[in-house]
């Protein structure tokens, strides 16, 4: 299901800070959008996907801690990708430097297919930091999509070697 909700009276701190707790409460995904409320004040809107059975502690959150008056359901029919959160030893090699990571994949597949592999964002930061050793100008983008590529080219292997050049 998806809650659409409406808050006007709380700052950006308190709103964005609801996130990572609504997370916590069984939200699958929440969404913050900014907007623009009666009399031209500022507010935000909260989507949030969970299931119904999660219903009854998210909206005991949103009225306590965000002063939320109600919300709206949106009636959808969700479809959420098969997701698996997967080890890989990447061995990165940059010019004459190598270096090994044991980095944290998550594969989406629809169907048992592969759709996308995504690295985790600290272990893209753990190989830029090495990759910058080398080479200051590779910037984060360049270091994760390779990344990416080479780990969902070879999906079955727990060890993947990937040359930057």
């Amino acid at each position: 299901m998806l809650m659409l909700v409406q808050v006007d009276d709380r700052s950006g701190e308190v709103v964005g800070g609801a996130l990572g707790e609504l997370v916590d409460l069984g939200a699958r995904n929440v969404q913050l959008l900014s907007s623009v409320t009666k009399k031209g004040r500022p507010g935000y809107v909260l989507l949030v996907d969970l299931e119904p059975d999660r219903e009854a502690a998210v909206a005991g959150y949103l009225a306590a801690e965000l002063g939320a008056w109600g919300y709206q359901i949106l009636e959808a029919s969700h479809r959420h990708f098969e997701t698996a959160l997967e080890d890989r030893t990447v061995t990165v090699a940059c010019g004459t430097h190598g270096q090994t990571f044991v980095m944290q994949y998550k594969f989406f597949y629809n169907d048992g297919e592969l759709l996308r592999v995504k690295a985790e964002r600290r272990d893209v930061e753990a190989v830029q930091r090495f990759v910058s050793e080398t080479d200051a100008a590779c910037s984060t983008d360049t270091v994760r999509s390779r990344l990416e590529h080479e780990v969902r080219l070879h999906s079955a292997l727990q060890e993947i070697q990937v040359r930057l050049w």
